[in-house]
């Protein structure tokens, strides 16, 4: 049993898969990329109960110097973690329409296991690792309505899903 297991982590280690040391990074160290466009979420580590977020992340985009935050805390009916991804808001205080402006995404984030199951992001915790692949709706369409694409900051259309590339240390 033992060696079958060894033979099936070299075999997923050879094929691309996840490596040992992402196998085991917690989502909240996870970093993905988005293939077409070369798109990076980096989730920002371990936060405090008073900080009131599941997560915090950025994204950055390839080659363009684009770096817009992210944030997912639980919301709707049933609880599910919900994304929202800015790009440019004012420091501080800021009004509604403000943030409205600033907001480039914001929708429920999905995990994607090898075989396609799918699930919600998993929240923080030393026994929740990182999913293999993050799922985010409508992201790309999103992308395309937004201030850095109307002014040509960003020029590749990135997809809706992003792949577990490595572990922050």
């Amino acid at each position: 049993m033992v060696s079958a297991r060894i033979a099936a982590v070299v075999v997923t280690a050879l094929t691309g898969s996840a490596t040992l040391a992402q196998a085991a990074c917690p989502q909240a160290l996870g970093v993905y990329r988005e293939a077409a466009s070369g798109a990076e979420i980096s989730f920002s580590g371990a936060l405090s109960e008073a900080d009131g977020m599941q997560h915090r992340f950025s994204l950055s985009f390839a080659g363009n110097g684009v770096r817009m935050d992210g944030v997912v805390m639980m919301a709707g009916e049933p609880d599910r973690p919900w994304g929202v991804i800015l790009h440019d808001c004012p420091e501080g205080d800021a009004t509604g329409a403000e943030i409205e402006a600033c907001t480039v995404w914001q929708g429920t984030i999905y995990a994607i296991d090898a075989k396609g199951g799918t699930g919600w992001l998993p929240v923080p915790g030393t026994d929740h690792t990182a999913g293999e692949n993050l799922l985010l709706p409508e992201f790309g369409a999103a992308v395309m309505r937004s201030a850095a694409w109307r002014d040509g900051t960003i020029t590749a259309t990135p997809g809706d899903v992003f792949r577990l590339t490595g572990c922050q240390e």
